[in-house]
């Protein structure tokens, strides 16, 4: 009676041990994910979203000589969908408005160094500076719609969107919802705005996204639940801290935590500002 009852228990021990998921499958996968937001770079002067082509290159170096690795917007969409994998030490490199002097100054730098940018472009500047001809001063442009064509279909450089006509301080603060507008009122402003954009990137340049970066870093849950059912996956905002992503939870792209670059900064300051080594 013993003997059967000891290998009674080593059977049931042998299936259970093989029934039971190893640590390494049952283990999350979380990865810290720092994102900064850059605007203009220019090399006439420097101001709180204004960066020299100079401080630029060495972010990119500093990153590089510590071990980072740059990766769209794109790629944390695929991780947190549980289709994609990240580097050890991913950082995304964003910049809001769509600022030709990113083409200028900026897309040579990029490529030298293979780093990757995420571009959110303003549809009303970009058109603007296409239809008037005054496309090419680093001061003030804007990207053309052939500029992001080309941009997209860069290694390096990927497109979101930054509304086409919303970013302004009024008669709304960014996308928010006037005081005065209903749900459905709102979600057909909001809807006809980013869908304008949209329908500009398919007919001029080929391609739609769905990244979306909210201008002023502005949202609410009427506006994520509008921009989500369009199509949009990912949601840049301007509140500041790194982003704990999990393989296979989309529910953090929600909100994807910025850190602005300011010009005011030296690079080496503005690291341990933001306090990533």
């Amino acid at each position: 009676m013993k003997k059967f009852l000891s290998i009674l228990f080593l059977i049931v021990s042998l299936f259970s041990f093989r029934n039971t998921p190893s640590s390494n499958c049952i283990a999350q996968e979380v990865v810290t994910v720092p994102i900064l937001m850059y605007h203009s770079i220019l090399k006439s002067r420097k101001g709180e979203y204004i960066v020299s082509p100079d401080d630029l290159k060495n972010d990119l170096l500093w990153l590089k000589n510590h071990g980072y690795e740059s990766i769209f917007v794109s790629d944390l969409i695929k991780y947190c969908e549980g289709t994609g994998d990240l580097p050890q030490k991913p950082v995304v490199i964003t910049f809001d408005d769509g600022h030709y002097n990113n083409y200028y100054y900026a897309k040579p730098i990029f490529e030298e160094l293979k780093f990757k940018a995420t571009i959110n472009i303003v549809g009303s500047y970009t058109e603007f500076s296409t239809s008037s001809g005054d496309f090419d001063n680093p001061n003030y442009s804007h990207l053309t719609w052939e500029e992001i064509k080309l941009l997209q279909e860069n290694d390096f450089f990927e497109i979101g969107n930054h509304t086409y006509n919303m970013h302004n301080f009024e008669p709304r603060y960014g996308i928010g919802k006037k005081t005065n507008e209903n749900f459905e009122e709102y979600k057909k402003n909001l809807t006809d705005d980013v869908e304008k954009l949209e329908k500009c990137f398919k007919d001029k340049c080929g391609f739609t996204t769905n990244i979306f970066a909210y201008p002023f870093g502005k949202y609410s849950d009427d506006s994520y639940k509008i921009l989500s059912s369009l199509g949009f996956k990912a949601f840049l905002t301007c509140n500041e801290g790194l982003n704990y992503l999990t393989k296979g939870d989309s529910s953090k792209l929600k909100t994807l935590k910025r850190y602005n670059r300011s010009g005011f900064y030296t690079t080496e300051d503005f690291f341990k500002h933001i306090g990533i080594e």
